[in-house]
């Protein structure tokens, strides 16, 4: 694969994906995908983070908090991600060191685990 071509899927893949967000609307009624959940009948640390970028990207907030309520903070290290890259990729900034991403993944990780074990306990996991 050329550079351009990479360049143009960079660019590219986050648009294609929030226009299928936009246009599919994943809804509680629709099979699991999830290995977690298929296997132990109890949704993961990841589960309903889908459904919630759906609400995020339509506006409804709310929502979005209910299926999963750390879906701000994913969405803005998303983009934050992707736009960064670009400028790197574009030479208008230098790349973050391994240890301070390395750092972002581990608490946001961390965090995502503690949020689940909340939701386990008091019962507000979303559906499988």
């Amino acid at each position: 694969m050329t550079r351009v071509w990479r360049d143009r899927l960079t660019l590219a893949a986050p648009l294609g994906v929030a226009v299928l967000l936009l246009a599919g609307s994943p809804g509680d009624d629709g099979p699991t995908i999830c290995p977690f959940a298929l296997m132990t009948g109890t949704a993961c640390p990841g589960c309903g983070m889908t459904r919630a970028a759906s609400h995020l990207l339509r506006g409804d907030v709310s929502t979005a908090i209910g299926y999963h309520p750390l879906i701000p903070l994913v969405m803005a290290l998303a983009v934050g991600g992707w736009v960064w890259f670009l400028l790197v990729r574009s030479g208008r900034a230098r790349p973050l060191p391994a240890r301070a991403i390395n750092t972002m993944l581990i608490a946001t990780g961390a965090l995502m685990v503690g949020v689940w074990l909340v939701r386990l306990i008091s019962g507000t996991l979303p559906p499988v």
